[in-house]
């Protein structure tokens, strides 16, 4: 079908006539329908003359054959039942225990529970309604937790970790993490363009470029980083304590000090045959303890949040980070400052 004036939403059918999108054709057409078939007209003569198709014939001469009128019945609605407040408590309970649960396995799990019977299921647009409106829930991307951070080994683990940092002095935590960085990170992933198209914009798409960061965070900000091409390992990271132990502040102190702890989480060679041993005691020579994070705990690591920073960053400077990739990186981790440090640890729940 072709549009004829779109600002008046007008159209032409498969046989020429015009109509109205959404809307019902006039009386008119239906009374010389109905007159055409009393001359004896058939009903495909009948489309042909008035232009119009056979199966709106069919449905005029149908509904005078049981109406004995021309003019057609009223659209019926579907029914809607009012959902009872047991029905929302119910839909309430399920989104807070799977909030990525379909409309579809809610109307499902209504019927199997008992809370309703079929004839009374609500629809998925009444749920999608009652879950904006009654409940004041927004569809947003979810934050995973882990299932396997659940089981009582990786609980007794958890709860073994906070007790034992609960009781130092967050100004003496350093935390250590990895992360890897290409060419194509600073890519942008949103843009504007006129509603109902699309954005397109040229952008660097393969990258066999590696970088990997090595940073050591603080509550006074970054202590020590490194940027390595590829991949990290045990040697990588023994490489990088050598030098950490042996930096030192604009003030003269070093930025490891006795009493100090050093926190990572559990990657493969962090536990190593022979990189565990050798960096737990490189850094007791210094007065320094090591611990690690509990399994499947990102978000106890202060590294992470850092890393988000720096990542916004190489978006930011787009040519940068494509162009000089380790330069950015660098710049990016200077914007890491005490403040940022401070609402990390916050973050984190290492400070109040």
């Amino acid at each position: 079908m072709l549009p004829v004036l779109p600002y008046l939403n007008l159209a032409i059918n498969n046989s020429g006539g015009i109509y109205v999108r959404g809307r019902r054709l006039p009386p008119l057409f239906r009374e010389r329908a109905l007159d055409l078939n009393h001359q004896n007209y058939s009903q495909r003569q009948i489309a042909r003359s008035m232009r119009k198709s056979r199966h709106f014939v069919q449905n005029v001469l149908h509904g005078y054959d049981c109406t004995n009128s021309y003019i057609p019945p009223p659209k019926s609605a579907y029914p809607r039942y009012k959902i009872m407040p047991d029905v929302i408590d119910y839909i309430e309970t399920e989104k807070l225990m799977k909030p990525s649960i379909y409309l579809t396995e809610l109307r499902d799990n209504l019927v199997l529970d008992g809370v309703v019977n079929v004839e009374h299921v609500p629809s998925r647009a009444a749920i999608s309604k009652c879950i904006r409106s009654d409940l004041l829930m927004s569809y947003k991307k979810l934050s995973v937790t882990p299932l396997e951070s659940t089981t009582a080994n990786n609980v007794a683990l958890t709860d073994a970790y906070l007790e034992e940092v609960s009781d130092l002095n967050p100004a003496t935590l350093h935390f250590f993490d990895e992360s890897s960085v290409i060419k194509t990170t600073g890519n942008r992933k949103f843009g504007c363009n006129y509603i109902g198209k699309p954005a397109f914009e040229f952008q660097r798409y393969a990258s066999n470029a590696t970088y990997t960061i090595n940073l050591m965070h603080s509550m006074q900000g970054v202590g020590y980083m490194n940027v390595l091409e590829g991949p990290s390992n045990g040697n990588s990271m023994l490489l990088f304590f050598e030098e950490a132990v042996e930096i030192q502040k604009r003030d003269g102190s070093p930025v490891l000090e006795r009493g100090d702890t050093v926190i990572m989480d559990n990657c493969g060679f962090h536990h190593g045959n022979f990189v565990e041993p050798m960096l737990t005691e490189m850094l007791a020579e210094y007065g320094v303890r090591l611990i690690f994070q509990p399994p499947y705990s990102p978000h106890l690591n202060t590294c992470e949040l850092c890393f988000h920073q720096i990542k916004c960053s190489l978006r930011r400077n787009q040519l940068d980070a494509e162009y000089f990739t380790e330069i950015a990186i660098y710049n990016a981790c200077l914007e890491i400052s005490a403040e940022n440090s401070a609402a990390y640890f916050r973050h984190c729940g290492y400070l109040l």
